[in-house]
């Protein structure tokens, strides 16, 4: 059996600043085209095989973490945050041992599992999650860039997937419902800005709408913050992808009185120039506490998007989507 584990890290893939790979899908407009999946068991995956290493991160005698390696190159790590001795998040990696390729997680610390976790070229591409804890999943999401763009889940737990929902830039653009669980569409909600514009109906079954309602925008309402794929706040990761302001130029120096003092003290090159103090890449870089996949690579606390990305808290037409 693994050796406790401790808290070694906070969780926060970078999905919201390197973001996750490849080009939005075209929403679908044939309700055909709209996948009743049926929920799927979460089961959990092992990290087996090679050399493996185990760390004192907490300094309390026991391991926390465990790493597996083979030929120098890491297959996959567990880890324990709550010092209960259970695994929580348990990560394999891609074949350069180096970027993250899938991922479980327990948020809750009942030794079950609530998410797993998919990316491409290190970067997060979906999920698949447990949100009444009944070890299957019951909700899928799909991410682009730093956005969620696609989630499917079944609302009403009763097998299948009823709720399609698609996002433009991690707003609420549409979703379809399939209420009475028989296979297709009966509702269609459009959204302007994440924001109910129009809700459609088919009342006679035929697959068709039927029905449509206008909902009126009120200018009173605040201004809706997009859902992003991990968690993290849309604005600060917008922030911190934004180019630098240029620097203005100086102002020009006037001349000195004295040129010959001015040239013994601007001569004066191991002062000024200072390399060593300046560049300091040994303690600017920090690349050992930066790069360290353990500490800034899970994406446990910032992917729960679950509880954020249901339509039926933007719409308020159903119940909270987690």
């Amino acid at each position: 059996m693994l050796p406790r584990l401790a808290v070694f890290f906070l969780i926060s893939v970078a999905c919201a600043s390197a973001a996750c790979g490849g080009t939005q899908p075209t929403p679908l407009e044939d309700p055909s085209d709209y996948l009743a999946r049926e929920i799927e068991p979460l089961r959990r995956e092992h990290c087996e095989g090679g050399v493996e290493q185990l760390m004192d991160a907490s300094g309390d005698g026991l391991a926390n973490i465990r790493h597996v390696s083979t030929s120098g190159k890491r297959v996959c790590s567990e880890i324990d945050l709550n010092h209960d001795g259970r695994i929580d998040v348990m990560r394999k990696y891609a074949e350069d041992g180096r970027q993250v390729a899938f991922e479980q997680h327990d948020f809750d610390f009942d030794g079950r599992l609530d998410q797993q976790a998919f990316f491409e070229n290190g970067k997060l591409a979906r999920k698949a999650l447990d949100t009444n804890f009944d070890r299957m999943v019951d909700t899928w999401i799909w991410c682009e860039g730093a956005f969620i763009t696609r989630l499917e889940r079944d609302r009403h737990h009763t097998g299948r997937v009823d709720t399609w929902e698609e996002y433009s830039r991690g707003l609420l653009a549409s979703v379809r419902y399939d209420d009475n669980n028989d296979g297709r569409i009966e509702r269609w909600e459009s959204y302007r800005a994440g924001r109910l514009a129009e809700v459609a109906t088919d009342g006679n079954m035929d697959g068709e709408p039927d029905r449509k309602e206008t909902q009126e925008a009120t200018t009173a309402q605040a201004a809706l913050e997009p859902v992003s794929c991990d968690g993290n706040a849309i604005e600060r990761m917008a922030a911190a992808a934004a180019p630098a302001a240029p620097v203005a130029p100086a102002a020009p120096v006037a001349p000195a009185a004295d040129t010959g003092a001015a040239a013994d003290s601007a001569s004066g090159s191991d002062s000024a120039s200072g390399s060593d103090s300046a560049s300091g890449s040994d303690s600017a870089s920090g690349s050992d506490s930066a790069s360290g996949s353990d500490s800034a690579s899970g994406s446990d606390s910032a992917s729960g998007s679950d509880s954020a990305s249901g339509s039926d808290s933007a719409s308020g037409s159903d119940s909270a989507s987690g």
